[in-house]
């Protein structure tokens, strides 16, 4: 495992969402998705529910609106996503990452997250979890 609980993923995509809403520009395009996405780490119990809607907002723990798509993964899957590490349309093929509902809607928003990539490894650095940075 990646992370020690739930609890640890949490504060990292906290920093990591804290750098992509402080960006306006990068704020308001993924905020153009017009979906809600919910991204679930059955390993370590946790969820994270986005609301894209003119911009992002982020709950976590169990989902308490309906989720337009869903990714499930494990948690060193997300780690290697997040960091762009990882080759989302072959890992949905090998069964690393399951998804449900829109998912064409939710690949469109891939080209846009780019930048979160960085954020993300610096989110790990902040965290003191730099064990977890793929070089």
């Amino acid at each position: 495992m990646a992370f020690a609980n739930a609890e640890e993923l949490y504060k990292v995509f906290r920093l990591t969402l804290d750098k992509v809403v402080k960006d306006e520009k990068l704020n308001a395009s993924l905020g153009a998705g017009d979906m809600v996405v919910g991204l679930k780490v059955p390993n370590i119990d946790a969820f994270i529910t986005l609301e894209l809607k003119g911009s992002i907002k982020a709950t976590y723990g169990p989902p308490t609106i309906k989720i337009d798509v869903t990714s499930a993964n494990d948690d060193e899957t997300f780690v290697k996503f997040w960091q762009g590490k990882l080759n989302l349309m072959m890992a949905m093929a090998k069964g690393q990452v399951k998804t449900q509902g829109a998912v064409t809607k939710m690949l469109k928003l891939l080209p846009k997250i780019n930048p979160v990539y960085k954020m993300f490894a610096e989110s790990l650095k902040e965290a003191g979890r730099e064990d977890l940075i793929i070089k």
